[in-house]
């Protein structure tokens, strides 16, 4: 069941009334969203249920065994074991089977292995991080277990279970057993939230999709050396609106029951290198791998060679994490390679530069670097890739002049003016969010219902879910 779909939006509003009818008993509240996540997970498919299931109850287990023995090797260990073999099963067994296949094929050696056929559980790589950072944080001693009610309802959230925003023990258990009752955080800022999302996924992202990027990406010899370059533009800006608008809804939908989630974005083509994006783009992400990858591995401990390959190892990690393809991989070691050059341009380029026009250029080459690298993001396969990037590599003079070509400067403008268009817009959301309560139902209805009845038809779905 879509976030988006009729069926959702009426069930969640009978689920409201139903959840704030028992107010009064915040333990009664958590068994109402508990099997109101699991019945979202069985919508989908009863095997991730039962997946969910047996991994929470695997959790427990060594949340228990870590109280009993924090800090021990052995607990560490049976973690990686529990989230690197659910991830092989479910996700990646296909693509290392297929790529040991074929390394033996070319030393001559023509074997068959097994493959178990699994469909990959809604929501698995999101709640394996959210039992990464209470496993570990019992294990240091910073929480102690929890209850098995509380350590489910933490582990199937649903409004960050599908897509995040990743989660972290310690912030999220402390709402699921508060001190006091529970009551609706902020709600014009959750409507106003919710509405955003809505212009942002139906009209924005669903546009540029059917427009801009899905016809250009599926076969990009049949179009121009602009257009191709067009919907790369497309893609990173729907990609944005797609992840963004996402959050911008569940965050909304957790005000209204009483939750707040992590931020997740902050504007990140607002950025003027790489490592000002990754604070600003998927940031509970960025701040998961860099707390329980990148650290770990010794940071930068170790020295500047040393740091940064344990960077790029992280950032291979965090492409991986997102597919089993060699355009993921690849796509993370270009952002991986690129923090590597930033921190090595630090020694030799003043920080921060001031000659004028230091800013937007510096924009500009990152927004450009970013987009550069979503062209293997997105590709279904590296060939369909080198694709896009022959086409764009055919780009002449002559062709900025045409259509399409104004819509190139006008996509280069808009990244160029994004920090002025975002000092407008962040008042005038922020002021529509200091409206009486009586202002916001029937405008705000009229308003959602005018954008997806302008928008393309159908439901647009969440990129991020297929993570």
């Amino acid at each position: 069941m879509s976030f988006l779909s009729i069926e959702f939006g009426l069930s969640f509003i009978l689920f409201f009334v139903i959840y704030w009818s028992l107010c009064w008993s915040v333990r009664l509240q958590n068994v109402l969203l508990l099997a109101a996540s699991y019945a979202l997970v069985a919508s989908f498919s009863l095997n991730s249920l039962y997946v969910l299931l047996g991994y929470t109850v695997l959790v427990y287990l060594l949340g228990l065994l870590g109280e009993r023995y924090p800090g021990r090797r052995f607990s560490y260990l049976l973690v990686l074991l529990l989230v690197l073999g659910c991830f092989y099963l479910f996700k990646y067994q296909e693509f290392f089977v297929g790529s040991l296949q074929g390394a033996l094929a070319s030393a001559g050696f023509d074997v068959s292995l097994p493959v178990l056929e699994v469909l990959a559980p809604i929501g698995l790589s999101f709640y394996a991080f959210h039992s990464v950072s209470y496993l570990v944080s019992i294990n240091r001693r910073q929480m102690t277990s929890a209850t098995p009610l509380d350590l489910a309802l933490y582990l199937a959230f649903f409004p960050s279970l599908i897509a995040g925003p990743v989660n972290r023990a310690e912030h999220m258990l402390a709402q699921i057993r508060p001190q006091r009752l529970r009551q609706v955080l902020e709600p014009q800022r959750a409507l106003g939230l919710i509405a955003l999302a809505v212009v942002k996924l139906f009209f924005c992202s669903a546009w540029l999709a059917s427009e801009w990027v899905d016809p250009v990406f599926e076969t990009p010899g049949a179009f121009s050396p602009e257009q191709v370059l067009l919907s790369v533009y497309g893609y990173s800006f729907l990609i944005y609106f797609n992840f963004s608008g996402y959050t911008n809804l569940v965050t909304g939908i957790a005000l209204l029951l009483g939750f707040r989630l992590p931020d997740n974005f902050n504007a990140p083509y607002a950025a003027r290198n790489l490592k000002e994006f990754w604070a600003r783009w998927h940031i509970s992400l960025s701040l998961f791998i860099r707390d329980y990858v990148y650290i770990p591995l010794g940071g930068n401990r170790r020295g500047v060679w040393r740091g940064n390959l344990n960077m790029l190892l992280a950032m291979l990690i965090s492409g991986l994490w997102h597919g089993a393809s060699v355009n993921f991989i690849i796509w993370g070691a270009l952002h991986g390679v690129g923090l590597a050059l930033y921190k090595a341009s630090t020694y030799v380029l003043p920080q921060p530069m001031r000659w004028p026009g230091a800013g937007l250029a510096a924009r500009l080459l990152t927004f450009h670097y970013v987009a550069f690298a979503w062209i293997f993001f997105r590709s279904a396969n590296l060939d369909d890739a080198m694709d896009m990037l022959a086409g764009i590599g055919s780009l002449s003079l002559s062709g900025l002049f045409s259509a399409t070509g104004l819509l190139l400067l006008a996509c280069v403008a808009y990244v160029a003016l994004y920090p002025q268009l975002l000092a407008l817009l962040r008042p005038l959301f922020a002021a529509s969010t200091r409206l009486p309560w009586q202002f916001y139902p029937v405008p705000l209805g009229v308003f959602v219902s005018l954008v997806i009845f302008a928008s393309q038809s159908g439901v647009p779905g969440f990129i991020y879910a297929s993570f």
